[in-house]
């Protein structure tokens, strides 16, 4: 039986690891930057120059999970901070020169335990230095909101424009209770603001508007984590007092992630918004099942109409424009805690024909 045994595993491999079928509508074209067999669970993403820095959630050291990553614009992986340096991390950003003396500083949003434990409970905000070989330390937990319930399950993190009205702040998502936090360069952590998760939803991924006055942030009524196709996912506008317009941005979501404004320089869509819908999230799951790539990248009009980009993507959580390339991070069949630890992840770029 030994080696019927091993073909099987070898079968089961294979089909776990084949690189994703990518449909791009008309006017696009998607490739495959990396495949899966490099990376466990990409999540949020920040544009540099030379690529993008991503968070890679996976694997566990002690007390210590996650990778910040380097992919160039060929897909070539570097390491910047290894296993062992860092809690696990769901989004985190660059600070500003205007953010006290921490300017070029990464700041993230963590679990404060590896999971599984530490993916419902109290959330911190971790500084990494560079400078210093990424040495990270707690910045600060968030607060409590009251009834002593746990801030759980963190998404993405963004700090507000320089020369915005939200400059000099780092925002982070929390979406099991429903709230963004606000972090200042004086170590102090509170809510900026709590949406009304019965008619609102839980905030997932968050941008800034072009002009840098409001604040875009995908929305979701079901829970992420069992999304159902009742389509009630919404991209909402935020002002800087905190206040949710009544009015969203787009509507017809199922569970939209992460999202991106495309720059001037891309095309006819520049301005528009893009956005990526999970519809399922599936997680966690046990290593065998075919998982479904109902995923897809939409665009928005500024008419608030939705239009498909690109299908076939199976957890797509991460948006960023690189130069005129859209990249999109996929975790595949697992995210943050869950149980599937396979380097099954993949980014996807796509550029207009």
């Amino acid at each position: 039986r030994a080696p019927v045994e091993a073909e099987d595993l070898q079968q089961l491999t294979d089909r776990l690891l084949a690189p994703p079928a990518i449909r791009a509508e008309f006017g696009f074209a998607a490739r495959v930057l990396v495949p899966p067999g490099h990376l466990y669970d990409p999540l949020f993403m920040v544009p540099q120059d030379a690529g993008a820095w991503l968070n890679d959630d996976g694997g566990e050291e002690k007390d210590k999970g996650s990778r910040l990553l380097s992919i160039d614009r060929q897909g070539n992986i570097s390491v910047l901070a290894g296993m062992g340096k860092l809690l696990p991390v769901t989004g985190f950003d660059v600070a500003p020169p205007g953010f006290g003396e921490y300017g070029g500083q990464i700041f993230a949003l963590a679990q404060g335990k590896v999971p599984m434990a530490g993916a419902p409970a109290s959330h911190v905000v971790q500084r990494v230095d560079p400078q210093q070989s990424y040495a990270a330390s707690v910045f600060c937990t968030l607060p409590e909101l009251g009834g002593g319930k746990d801030r759980g399950f963190g998404a993405e993190a963004r700090f507000g424009p320089q020369g915005s009205p939200f400059a000099g702040k780092f925002y982070v998502v929390v979406t099991d209770h429903h709230t963004i936090y606000q972090v200042t360069p004086d170590e102090v952590c509170i809510p900026f603001v709590t949406f009304d998760a019965e008619r609102v939803g839980d905030p997932f991924g968050l941008t800034f508007a072009a002009d840098g006055n409001s604040m875009l942030v995908t929305v979701a009524r079901d829970d992420l984590l069992n999304s159902s196709a009742k389509k009630m996912g919404m991209i909402v506008r935020v002002l800087p007092n905190g206040r949710v317009e009544d009015r969203p941005v787009a509507r017809g979501l199922t569970s939209p992630s992460g999202l991106a404004l495309a720059p001037a320089t891309f095309g006819i869509y520049a301005g528009q918004i893009f956005v990526a819908d999970v519809v399922s999230m599936q997680t966690p799951v046990s290593v065998t099942p075919a998982l479904a790539a109902d995923g897809k990248v939409y665009r928005v009009t500024r008419q608030g109409e939705l239009y498909t980009v690109a299908s076939g993507f199976v957890n797509p959580t991460s948006l960023c424009f690189v130069g005129n390339s859209l990249w999109v991070s996929d975790s595949n069949g697992d995210f943050s805690a869950g149980k599937r630890a396979l380097l099954d992840g993949f980014v996807v770029t796509i550029t207009d024909r």
